[in-house]
């Protein structure tokens, strides 16, 4: 049966092609806004390579001391970190970072990238794919060496196709030795950067005992899934110390990514509020597919219309509502997913025309062009909005067609 309703609508598309052509730019335009956006949001909070742990990483990039009733937030210093954070029992590793940017000039023309500091735990936390040579290690952060990780896009910048091993870059006057090079991740991560360094390079660090503000943040990778052991802990390290003189406490933030995404639309520091988040991102799905799901109704009431006497013919030899109803509804399912995977199609490179747009605004520090990934969840969930859209589209025309007259079907008329 299914194999029928197949056929039979691949002729329905090839006999009203005006229709069709209608009804397929409007699912794929519908999709591939739905895919774009899914894989922002997929980007931001799923754990995907290099942030293979991303549930159980929580990020320290807030400080808040409460003084006199009043509360004052800042990005902690590195001096805070280390003498307040390490050592948790229930962290399993403990990283520090902090991103810059810098420019280089080459062949005469000016280019920004992303500048990481960081140590060799960073690489444990998280699964950068090396293509050529390694991470540094402790030792050459102990010793402050000037080497660097730079991701492939850097390489092809610097060095073209040819090897970056061993070779130097120029970062604020001083040279680096490439000493690896990793596969890039996606620039919405908290992980991203052009140019990895040993954070004991950065001469701007502030080896201040009293300082609690600066500008770096820590990743905390949890020994279980357990998070709230983590912050439980945090929370006794910082209960009774008179870390700022004259505060009466002093409170760091740590959340995962998917928490922080929560917190963007929360004013709440202290529990994200997932169901906002969720019924803002809902809301704006259901924005990007109402409008066109009600355009193909109007559509398939109007195509529906024009089979008045095939559905006549139909049901005067028996065939029950619901049959015609289930034939209608699937044939919509089919045409839906044709016009999904022509949507998932187009979405490859409208991402990439977006990307360019964006970088019109920021000629110096350019987004790469495949930072929009289509990744299985995405695929999935754009396969469900594809059968989503195909039921609120075609269950109600197929209601009404079902209601149909037979004899005025006969003479091809349309009482829908």
């Amino acid at each position: 049966m299914l194999k029928n309703y197949i056929k039979l609508t691949f002729k329905v598309m090839l006999r009203k092609k005006y229709y069709t052509a209608l009804t397929l730019v409007g699912i794929s335009l519908t999709i591939m806004i739905v895919t774009i956006f899914a894989s922002f949001i997929d980007q931001i909070i799923s754990a995907n390579p290099p942030e293979v742990n991303r549930d159980k990483t929580l990020i320290v990039d807030k400080v808040s001391v409460f003084k006199n009733g009043e509360q004052t937030d800042a990005t902690p210093s590195l001096t805070f970190l280390q003498k307040n954070i390490k050592d948790l029992e229930s962290a399993e590793t403990i990283s520090y970072f902090s991103t810059k940017e810098f420019i280089s000039l080459l062949n005469g023309k000016a280019a920004g990238h992303a500048l990481k500091f960081t140590d060799e735990n960073f690489w444990k936390i998280t699964d950068f794919k090396f293509l050529e040579g390694k991470a540094f290690d402790l030792n050459e952060v102990k010793k402050g060496a000037r080497v660097a990780v730079i991701n492939e896009k850097t390489k092809a910048y610097f060095f073209n196709e040819n090897e970056a091993l061993g070779k130097t870059i120029n970062i604020y006057g001083s040279s680096f030795k490439v000493i690896g090079v990793v596969k890039s991740a996606t620039p919405f991560s908290k992980v991203y950067s052009d140019v990895y360094v040993p954070y004991t390079t950065d001469t701007n660090i502030q080896l201040t005992d009293k300082e609690i503000e600066g500008t770096y943040s820590a990743m905390l990778l949890a020994k279980t899934n357990d998070l709230k052991r983590v912050r439980a802990e945090l929370k006794t390290r910082m209960r009774g110390k008179n870390l700022v003189s004259g505060a009466d406490s002093v409170k760091v933030h740590a959340f995962t990514a998917l928490e922080q995404f929560a917190k963007s639309s929360s004013r709440n520091d202290d529990e994200p509020e997932y169901g906002k988040t969720a019924i803002v991102v809902l809301v704006v799905l259901t924005l990007f597919m109402l409008i066109p799901a009600i355009s193909l109704v109007n559509i398939n009431i109007t195509r529906i219309g024009e089979r008045a006497e095939e559905i006549g013919v139909r049901k005067s030899f028996g065939a029950t509502s619901g049959t015609l109803v289930t034939q209608l509804v699937i044939e919509n399912i089919i045409i839906t997913l044709i016009g999904g995977l022509i949507g998932l199609g187009l979405s490859v490179y409208a991402s990439e025309l977006l990307v360019h747009l964006i970088n019109t605004f920021d000629p110096l520090f350019k987004m790469p062009t495949d930072s929009f990934i289509i990744s299985w969840q995405v695929f999935s969930f754009c396969l469900f909005s594809c059968l989503l859209l195909g039921l609120i589209s075609g269950v109600y025309p197929a209601w009404k067609m079902s209601r149909m007259n037979v004899i005025y079907a006969l003479k091809g008329g349309n009482n829908i």
